[in-house]
């Protein structure tokens, strides 16, 4: 008997409970710095003689990730790493719940018009518009087929798949897992004449498989921050995440919807940094309408990240589409798009229906594929400000439909108005801290390679040093309880943050 995609979700999500409890635990273990400072940061490796001082404690690596500069390994080993000059903080990983679904050319939409139509995206495509030259990235538990399947030939005939990898398997991608990142492929980009249409048909493609669909291990957090590296390192303009961070393995606590405020999770920065560093990032709003959840889950509490939710053919939202606000009351999720009865492929290939916010996010993903393609002179905090203006409710946003349902045409309109710019650039520093009041330990988040010192009231330093990576740690247990200035300085620019110590 097959099941549908609800209870395919409820099975796979139970099966994950029951392997999180006998599956090994990890930390990730933060490193004083890089040993080579020449090049980018985020592109530099982590430092090879610090993996290898941590591996003769005969600790294993299960792998690293550049942005964070730290390594995961199993917290059995996290004694043998005390004392260590390389390392300054290890700390538990998380682990995340995939938003796994629930339930000049002529193109032939098929069954899959509808929700082509609602954003406007056939009448963009018919101007020639349709994401080319643009690259996609897709974050997924799987590409099931997409090798053989007929549906998929246009996009190998065209060389628009570009480049995959499973970060599971630490391996090239074989496409013998999940069905789904699949079909929000398809939904993103395929062209199958008279049948179904992307809502990018001539966009690139990047897949990566992050996502191991039966078990929730906190590796699966390491297999997207390392995707998302990739990610960086081969030129995508795009990246489009069906997975969010919400509720976690008991052994490690959840996080709460407090944290849903655009600067707790180490996923949401991450996914902020990509948006700095020139990727656009979608994501979906994830499935939690009818769940005690409820709301949206990290990256999509990010600032910059557009959060997409899920509507019906009638343009009425889903039940199952998880709610905004953010936890500090911005408006989530940004948009909405197709997200119920959706025309999908199935794993022969052969159209059937499916729901849920997993196939209304690639939809928007393609749109915005498409408006980069046809106005390469916008940054992508003005396509991001376009696509939110276009939408129906753009005056009167809800944390239900966020700014409601885009058009395309609107968009592209409201685009033709803004003034070229380039990338803009830092005036002043960014930094982010917390835990604020803080006990123990302040993390900070800034620019690599900026110095940092701690003035109390009086105008005293009473700490200060170099901030050697993206996420820092400063310990204030010596410190008398009170309030002090954090100044963080890097090339001219300044950043002054009020700290109170308890």
């Amino acid at each position: 008997m097959k099941l549908n995609n609800f209870w395919r979700t409820k099975l796979l999500v139970f099966t994950a409970f029951i392997y999180s409890a006998v599956c090994a635990q990890h930390s990730w273990v933060y490193l004083i710095d890089k040993c080579e400072t020449t090049t980018d940061y985020f592109n530099t490796n982590v430092c090879e003689e610090y993996l290898n001082t941590i591996k003769q404690t005969g600790t294993s690596v299960v792998g690293t990730s550049k942005w964070l500069n730290a390594a995961c390994i199993d917290n059995h080993d996290i004694e043998k790493l005390q004392g260590l000059a390389c390392v300054v903080h290890i700390e538990p990983m998380g682990n995340y719940n995939a938003l796994e679904n629930r339930t000049d050319e002529v193109f032939g939409y098929g069954k899959g018009d509808w929700q082509i139509e609602m954003l406007n995206l056939h009448r963009y495509h018919e101007r020639g518009n349709t994401g080319r030259d643009i690259t996609i990235a897709l974050f997924d538990g799987g590409f099931w087929k997409v090798d053989s399947l007929p549906i998929f030939d246009s996009l190998w005939k065209h060389n628009q798949i570009k480049a995959a990898y499973d970060f599971v398997e630490n391996t090239g991608l074989t496409y013998n897992q999940s069905t789904h990142g699949m079909q929000v492929l398809a939904l993103a980009g395929i062209n199958y004449p008279d049948s179904m249409v992307g809502a990018a048909p001539n966009a690139n493609f990047v897949l990566a498989r992050t996502e191991d669909t039966y078990s929730e291990t906190h590796l699966e957090e390491l297999n997207w921050l390392r995707a998302m590296e990739w990610a960086d390192s081969v030129g995508v303009d795009i990246i489009h995440s069906s997975l969010g961070y919400s509720l976690f393995d008991t052994l490690q606590g959840d996080y709460s919807y407090q944290d849903m405020d655009g600067k707790s999770t180490i996923i949401t920065l991450a996914a902020e940094e990509a948006v700095k560093r020139g990727i656009f990032v979608t994501n979906s709003a994830g499935n939690s309408g009818n769940d005690p959840w409820y709301y949206i889950t990290a990256p999509c509490d990010g600032i910059n990240v557009l959060c997409v939710g899920a509507v019906d053919s009638f343009e009425k939202i889903t039940a199952f589409s998880s709610r905004g606000p953010s936890a500090d009351g911005r408006v989530k999720p940004d948009v909405v798009a197709m997200g119920s009865r959706n025309t999908i492929p199935n794993a022969n290939g052969i159209l059937r229906r499916g729901s849920g916010t997993s196939f209304s996010g690639p939809l928007v993903a393609g749109l915005v594929a498409c408006l980069k393609g046809a106005h390469p002179t916008k940054n992508n905090s003005q396509i991001l400000q376009a696509v939110k203006q276009s939408c129906d409710k753009y005056n009167t946003p809800n944390p239900e439909y966020g700014y409601g349902l885009p058009d395309v045409l609107r968009a592209d309109s409201i685009l033709k108005t803004m003034p070229m710019l380039s990338t803009p650039q830092l005036k002043t520093l960014e930094v982010s801290i917390y835990p604020n009041p803080v006990t123990n330990e302040l993390h900070v988040r800034t620019t690599p390679g900026s110095n940092y010192s701690l003035v109390d009231s009086q105008g005293k330093v009473i700490k200060q040093g170099t901030l050697s990576n993206w996420l820092n740690f400063i310990n204030v247990q010596d410190i008398i309880k009170g309030s002090c200035l954090l100044r963080v300085e890097k090339d001219g620019t300044v950043n002054n943050t009020k700290v109170l110590v308890q």
